[in-house]
């Protein structure tokens, strides 16, 4: 996932918490933790410099690692992505170095590390081969893993990606780019969502508590106000904009975005992509690249890279369109 504001790339995501009740006598809550294991288990995968954090779910055969988006967002968000499909893969799910359960130090957060702390997690896993299932600056992750890896990756899916080729970072985030933001932001249908709480004195998008207190709304008001400026460029149908996110901007660390500085924005990964299994789904109305124009043009040559453009659907695809992404997502695992 990516967070898009209008000048420029921001990156975010929600915080979870558990709460514990006391007070239940120790056999309830052992039946209990007994029960939570048939369903996934979390663990950390212990590199050099940072604990990785684990999460496995689903009973299926195939393994399918799920590499999130950010820098700096957590895997939280990506559940969503994968329902209905628990019972037909194994599905493994990681914070990314530097995001929510992965905290580290800012000089251990570097793009290679990050790469590499996929390549521990396969060797880890025991994986022969593996399935990977990408979004947002995770396609980055994903793309230079099997770069470097062609041999461990059987399936590459990319969602909502970042380009497979690029000249410089300014290529990606472009004029056009900055173009689709503002149209997805400015819309109608948005600018209706948010009229009641600016009437009411928001005016910030990512407010302060000095900003609050200048208006009638609560804290609770506000945080429903940052979801439909968050949603209103991340997905098409504004509407299922509390689908799209249901606790907040905590989930996201801003302090890893510093390993985009160490990525070599000068690359091409269509010929890997083209002797790999892969798959791109994206939204046609994805803010990085508007009905997949960018990626049929760069695209074009490369016939075994199969591209999936779903319309009426925005950079979270399952939301916009929950069906038809996951029968796309289904074809591109098996």
């Amino acid at each position: 996932m990516v967070r898009v504001i209008k000048n420029g790339v921001e990156k975010a995501f929600l915080a979870f918490s558990r709460v514990v009740i006391l007070g239940f006598a120790l056999s309830f809550i052992l039946a209990a933790c007994k029960s939570d294991t048939k369903n996934y288990s979390e663990w950390y995968l212990i590199r050099e410099d940072v604990d990785i954090f684990v999460k496995e779910l689903g009973t299926g055969k195939d393994t399918v690692i799920v590499v999130h988006g950010g820098f700096g967002m957590s895997h939280h968000y990506m559940i969503a992505a994968i329902k209905g499909l628990e019972k037909t893969f194994h599905f493994v799910f990681y914070d990314q170095r530097g995001s929510l359960m992965s905290p580290t130090k800012k000089e251990n957060l570097t793009f290679q590390k990050n790469v590499d702390d996929l390549y521990a997690l396969v060797k880890e896993l025991k994986l022969e081969r593996v399935k990977l299932f990408c979004h947002s600056m995770g396609t980055l992750v994903g793309m230079e893993f099997a770069k470097q890896h062609p041999e461990l990756v059987s399936n590459l899916v990319l969602v909502g990606t970042i380009p497979p080729k690029s000249d410089s970072v300014q290529s990606i985030f472009s004029e056009r780019f900055e173009e689709q933001v503002n149209f997805l932001s400015d819309r109608q249908e948005v600018e209706e969502l948010l009229k009641p709480f600016r009437d009411r004195g928001a005016d910030a998008q990512f407010p302060s508590l000095s900003d609050i207190e200048k208006t009638n709304l609560s804290h609770k008001d506000m945080t429903e106000y940052w979801r439909i400026i968050f949603a209103s460029v991340n997905i098409y149908d504004i509407k299922k904009h509390n689908l799209f996110i249901k606790c907040g901007r905590a989930y996201y660390k801003g302090e890893a975005a510093v390993m985009g500085n160490t990525v070599n924005w000068n690359y091409d990964y269509r010929s890997m992509m083209n002797n790999t299994k892969t798959t791109v789904i994206n939204g046609a109305y994805d803010f990085l690249d508007f009905n997949g124009d960018n990626l049929k043009t760069l695209l074009d040559g490369f016939p075994n890279i199969r591209l999936v453009i779903i319309p009426n659907a925005g950079h979270s695809i399952w939301i916009d369109n929950p069906k038809l992404f996951k029968q796309n997502l289904l074809t591109a695992l098996k």
